[in-house]
């Protein structure tokens, strides 16, 4: 069986830099360097945080929020589809990292993570 653990929450914005740098001057951190891809994350503790998303590889509709962390994506993904939650992006997966969304049955999309690195 998967244990899941609550991690990050996410931000859904227009621009990923310029959001992240609003969050690092409120929260009282140092800017981060801008990100090339959609997504910045912003430490808050414990590996929790902000992951503050511009959405531009998500389809319309999908828009997590928040992440439930797992040591094992695939019987993560068992339990989670034995439960009725309706997946509604696929399972990715590389070296660093393996996840997938899902809609929960009030319609609410989570993501599910497994860091690998």
């Amino acid at each position: 069986m998967s244990d899941f653990r609550i991690g990050s929450v996410f931000v859904h914005v227009k621009d990923a830099n310029k959001a992240a740098n609003w969050y690092a001057n409120l929260l009282g951190k140092p800017e981060p360097e801008p990100a090339a891809g959609p997504v910045q994350f912003m430490e808050t503790a414990d590996g929790r945080g902000l992951v503050i998303d511009d959405n531009r590889n998500n389809a319309p509709g999908i828009r997590p929020a928040f992440m439930l962390e797992t040591t094992d994506i695939r019987s993560a993904y068992e339990r989670v589809t034995s439960q009725g939650g309706r997946i509604v992006r696929d399972l990715e997966e590389d070296e660093v990292v393996a996840f997938f969304n899902f809609q929960d049955p009030d319609g609410n999309i989570v993501m599910v993570c497994e860091q690998r690195k």
